[in-house]
């Protein structure tokens, strides 16, 4: 056995020097190289503190091969990278290899290369690095093969130079035939508006914001929207469509001064609509509206705004329910407004972020626009009017305590909403002058009360068991490191007490048998970013470049970010699912 081992090394060695000699008759030695490459980049210039991609694109000489990136192969292909200072980036992402058998192998297929091939690496520029040319400078490395004969192996040097940008710069997407089916999260968003007339663009913005009106986060405003706007008890149809619109004109200005300073900044912003002094400002609003529903005082807008629409407390109240719907509904638009923000951004305009996120906002708000005029129309005559003041005042409270139960302290979070109800019950039913003014409706009132108090014990009730859902363990680097080490994938989970969305992924598919199922194959590691200066918070929210809550993160078994993989905001189970699909 030994005898034959060795005499296969020398057969080896013999066909490899042949190879190498006869080479230089058949055009693959030192005069003719068997590969190769030219670099590009993903975009125009790298903007300091931003992601970009770098692409290698390998062409292997004709009827020849090489070694595929793969363990097996005699002599796997591999990329380094050069890069100054203040540039980084992670390990290569190398093409599928192909197998097939050779002369060489006749019972085994090996992993090679032939063609063009195109190995794409991430890179980022560190935010304080100075603007300025630079030069990038990768190195492949292969081994080429013709039939039975191998080559000597050779290094296929490429130089890339850059312009470095400063953070408020305009930088356009390149290279789209190479980048565009591996950009990262939000880009191919940008990718389609860049490559449309600006009006079709605006077309497709506000057919997004229209789907967008389903998500989630937006469903607590349908009741408390059919509640304020049916009791304002308007019947004439001008001032119905004037709520409706100072309505939705409220959700349009709060995401196009959003768009307007992304792209004036010149970058994403983040979680900001959902952190606590937020969430706190949007219940004291709502709580302030709602004491005018009681009938405390009446909100008035100045007095030019009355004179040229006749408004009352209307107008004003309208327009301070399109500013909160726009910040409540932010977490579940996620996905969609990060990449437009990156987009806008990228164009700096601010007059163009403007114009985008208003189309945006525009088709999100238009089942509100219907849904404010149908209720402002709904017939209301006499003491009733004064019943669904009450109710819509009521449908306020409810939605303020919904909004800040979470940055409570969990004894107080778990009775506040049910208080509300039964509150609202209690009185509504029994104590409500207007409503037991007629026998029926004194009736049906009671009965009303008396379900909300039943509703709200339950609400409070210990759940009869737990629904199961996604274990995780604390997220500290050494345990990320470990997984790596090990080769398994890695799941990271950005959450935080006070994100209503993240509380919405943890109820739903964090909570699916197939997506738990799914998910054992990685170790699952969360950051809870309730406090943002703990410092592994800001370490991970800094690696991984988190711009809001939730998201979550999936690493592959090499320790790389899959980062079309990355989930922004809230998706739904199936989602979920075909981005674990995704890693290996």
């Amino acid at each position: 056995m030994h005898r034959l081992k060795c005499c296969f090394v020398a057969l080896f060695t013999l066909l490899l020097f042949a190879g190498a000699v006869s080479a230089q008759t058949v055009g693959f030695g030192s005069t003719t190289k068997n590969v190769t490459a030219k670099g590009y980049l993903s975009v125009d210039k790298i903007r300091a503190g931003d992601k970009f991609r770098l692409a290698i694109e390998a062409t292997v000489a004709q009827g020849a091969h090489v070694g595929g990136s793969d363990e097996d192969a005699m002599y796997p292909a591999a990329l380094t990278i050069k890069a100054p200072k203040g540039i980084t980036f992670k390990k290569p992402i190398y093409p599928k290899s192909a197998r097939k058998n050779f002369p060489i192998s006749p019972n085994e297929k090996v992993p090679v290369y032939e063609g063009v091939f195109t190995i794409v690496v991430d890179g980022r520029a560190d935010a304080k690095i100075k603007p300025g040319p630079i030069t990038i400078t990768a190195q492949l490395d292969t081994q080429a093969c013709k039939g039975e004969q191998c080559f000597p192996p050779e290094l296929t040097k490429v130089v890339v130079k850059a312009d470095i940008a400063p953070k408020n710069s305009k930088v356009r997407p390149i290279n789209k035939e190479i980048f565009g089916a591996t950009s990262e999260g939000g880009g191919d968003l940008g990718d389609k508006l860049a490559d449309t007339p600006l009006a079709l663009r605006l077309l497709m913005l506000y057919g997004l914001g229209l789907l967008l009106a389903f998500t989630p986060c937006v469903y607590p405003m349908v009741p408390v929207t059919v509640g304020y706007f049916s009791a304002q008890g308007e019947s004439r149809t001008g001032k119905v469509v004037l709520l409706a619109s100072v309505y939705v004109l409220g959700l349009a200005l709060t995401y196009s001064i959003l768009g307007a300073v992304a792209a004036s900044a010149g970058g994403v912003f983040g979680a900001a609509m959902q952190t606590p002094p937020v969430l706190i400002g949007i219940s004291l609003i709502l709580i302030a509206l709602a004491l005018s529903m009681f009938g405390l005082y009446e909100i008035q807008p100045p007095a030019f705004v009355q004179s040229k629409s006749s408004g009352k407390s209307g107008v004003l109240g309208a327009l301070l329910m399109g500013l909160i719907f726009g910040i409540v509904c932010a977490p579940c638009v996620g996905p969609v407004v990060l990449g437009l923000m990156t987009y806008v951004a990228s164009l700096g305009s601010p007059v163009m972020g403007f114009i985008m996120f208003f189309a945006l906002s525009v088709g999100l708000g238009t089942p509100l626009f219907a849904l404010a005029a149908f209720s402002a129309k709904l017939p209301l005559p006499g003491m009733w009017m004064v019943a669904v003041k009450k109710i819509a005042g009521f449908l306020l409270l409810g939605a303020a305590a919904y909004f800040v139960a979470p940055i409570l302290p969990e004894a107080v979070s778990r009775y506040l909403l049910p208080a509300v109800v039964a509150a609202g019950g209690v009185y509504l039913g029994f104590f409500e002058k207007s409503i037991r003014a007629s026998r029926i409706a004194s009736g049906l009132g009671k009965a009303t009360g008396a379900a909300a108090v039943i509703v709200a014990v339950a609400l409070v009730s210990p759940k009869p068991s737990v629904i199961s859902s996604l274990s995780w363990q604390p997220y500290q680097p050494a345990a990320l490191a470990a997984a790596a080490e090990a080769g398994e994938p890695v799941m990271v989970d950005f959450t935080a007490k006070w994100c209503a969305a993240c509380k919405e992924l943890e109820r739903g598919p964090f909570s699916d048998p197939k997506v738990i199922e799914a998910s054992q194959k990685f170790t699952r590691l969360r950051v809870d970013g309730t406090d943002p200066s703990d410092p592994i918070v800001k370490a991970a929210v800094e690696r991984f470049a988190v711009k809001g809550y939730p998201t979550v993160i999936f690493i592959d078994s090499s320790g790389d970010e899959i980062a079309n993989a990355r989930i922004v905001g809230y998706v739904n189970s199936a989602d979920v699912l075909k981005r674990i699909d995704q890693v290996r």
